[in-house]
């Protein structure tokens, strides 16, 4: 399976005060180029899509220009994308399931919950399935009730946790 891997984009990143939106969107260009004619299974983007939490809008447009070349011109790649510590988690995750209808899976949560899970998209090829677990930036407290259970000796089987020593 080929796949083609991408992060730390920071769209909006302005530098010393100058706009980069010209540099971004060149780059972006020749991204889409090498993808195209690289012609991978799936695209993974880890984190750091925009460089502020709340992107411009000109950083969300460029994003949105460069995701629709890449869907448009690889229509039967899957991308797949996480969220960084720059980017806005709950920003990421919004059209969640309306984009993975598509093929393009944006994930900016990581499970809250003991009932939630990571996101898991499984693709194929001549050698079987291939499962990509999407796991966006994570700080302990996002995911403390994840791991309540443990937090109170309990395994999560419900069994007591043996002390090695």
């Amino acid at each position: 399976m080929k796949f083609f891997h991408l992060s730390d984009l920071h769209i909006g990143l302005k530098l010393m005060n100058r706009d980069l939106r010209e540099d971004q969107e060149f780059i972006l260009r020749q991204i889409t180029e090498l993808a195209v004619r690289e012609n991978p299974d799936a695209i993974v983007m880890a984190g750091d899509i925009y460089d502020k939490a709340v992107p411009s809008a000109e950083a969300v447009e460029v994003f949105d220009h460069f995701i629709g070349n890449l869907t448009e011109r690889l229509p039967d790649t899957v991308v797949m994308m996480i969220s960084g510590n720059h980017d806005s988690a709950s920003r990421v995750n919004c059209f969640r399931s309306v984009l993975s209808r598509q093929n393009l899976y944006m994930i900016g949560q990581p499970p809250r919950s003991e009932e939630e899970h990571m996101e898991k998209v499984i693709l194929k090829d001549e050698y079987g399935k291939v499962n990509f677990y999407l796991l966006p930036f994570v700080k302990p407290s996002m995911v403390r009730n994840v791991f309540a259970a443990e937090r109170k000796g309990l395994s999560a089987e419900g069994t007591r946790n043996q002390d090695p020593s």
